[in-house]
């Protein structure tokens, strides 16, 4: 069996799930092709990982998501995808040309057809029109990869079943994260710490929080912040912390010095709003043993955050929740913080490589006995339907 895999471009967290999926297909007897079509990453400009070994076909190594036109991919991809031929098509979120592409060829095809995304109904707001076609689009889909059955209640909002919905989509290494740290290039770091991670944009929240964490510092908190990362609200975050010896800023750093950023942190902090559409950050954290606190808004709230078990929840526009949680971490005993910190690394020990691969093959063999038929209307809207290829910069 041939199996393709298309998106915009695989960096950042794909390529170790690719890899551990490419080792089990071929394991397995069939061959996985890996189509991306940017060679510059979309979101994560710092997130260029180790890949060669993936045979990944770029199909635009020299273009951005600013420069390519939609009309070049729904062209050059179509034209690959019929020299290939294969049985399964396997495609990222539908607003993209090249996902939009891939349902067109797979369904003129009578192959089977499988949508990764991560996105809760709640995240994007959306006209009726543009719900009513994402809808009828969602309709020939055979099968759904998503983060966790936390998501099954808005995969039905789109018309899917629980049979055609399978998880893992949002995992990592956690044996990376979880592995022994030797030495660390961050000695000059407080022995603990509170730390957030990520870009630094609106949705993030990091505002609002490092204005509650301020207030914590003034009614006595003695924990201090290490903020990592960059992006277009640093230099109002810098400004907010108005030189405060307790708040220390770090760029975006590598995943093993991240790892090594994360040996003396004491809790993660994310109070991202609900374009955090899961929070991988979170995964990381845990599985290198340390308590959480989380947004409701994050799509990962529900599935991986146990209240007061291995962290936190909080309200991301509620600053006395937060600065509420900071002083109840600052005033556990080590036995209390330990007992929470063994919990995390439990329960992230079902969210690793292995379930994305559980996950994606069993969607990909639910989607070959259950290929769906399309009416006339289908057909029109699939063959009309061309992605977008937005031109604003994306948060």
């Amino acid at each position: 069996m041939k199996i393709v895999i298309v998106h915009l471009d695989f960096n950042a967290y794909f390529p170790q799930r690719l890899r551990a999926l490419k080792v089990f297909l071929e394991n397995e007897g069939h061959e996985l092709f890996i189509f991306e079509m940017l060679g510059t990453p979309m979101l994560y400009s710092f997130s260029c990982v180790k890949k060669d070994d993936l045979n990944i076909e770029t199909f635009y190594p020299d273009e951005t998501y600013q420069t390519i036109s939609h009309k070049r991919i729904n062209k050059d991809l179509y034209r690959r995808l019929t020299e290939l031929n294969p049985d399964v098509v396997i495609a990222g979120t539908i607003v993209f040309p090249s996902s939009a592409t891939a349902i067109r060829w797979a369904k003129k095809n009578k192959k089977a057809l499988i949508i990764f995304e991560n996105a809760k109904v709640s995240a994007f707001p959306r006209n009726k029109i543009v719900t009513w076609v994402k809808r009828k689009i969602y309709g020939v889909v055979d099968s759904f990869v998503c983060p966790s059955p936390d998501y099954i209640e808005d995969l039905k909002f789109w018309g899917f079943n629980k049979e055609q919905i399978y998880f893992g989509l949002n995992v990592t290494n956690n044996k990376f994260w979880a592995s022994k740290v030797e030495n660390s290039s961050f000695r000059m770091l407080p022995s603990s710490f509170f730390v957030t991670v990520g870009r630094q944009v609106p949705f993030k929240n990091l505002d609002t929080f490092l204005m509650s964490y301020l207030e914590y510092q003034r009614r006595g908190g003695n924990i201090p912040l290490v903020m990592v990362g960059e992006g277009p609200c640093h230099d109002r975050l810098e400004t907010l912390s108005a030189n405060c010896s307790n708040i220390i800023f770090l760029p975006f750093q590598s995943y093993d010095a991240l790892k090594q950023i994360f040996v003396n942190a004491t809790c993660l902090f994310l109070p991202s709003f609900k374009k955090e559409t899961w929070g991988l950050i979170v995964n990381e954290a845990m599985a290198a043993g340390k308590i959480v606190a989380v947004s409701t808004d994050c799509g990962c709230a529900n599935t991986l955050v146990h209240e007061r078990v291995n962290g936190f929840l909080f309200n991301p526009l509620h600053k006395e929740e937060m600065i509420s949680i900071m002083f109840e971490i600052q005033h556990m005993s080590i036995n209390e913080k330990g007992q929470m910190e063994e919990q995390s690394k439990k329960i992230i020990s079902e969210w690793d490589l292995d379930r994305f691969v559980e996950g994606m093959y069993a969607s990909i063999l639910y989607a070959m006995s259950h290929r769906k038929k399309m009416s006339l209307l289908d057909c029109v809207l699939v063959r009309l339907w061309k992605g977008q290829m937005k031109k604003k910069s994306v948060e």
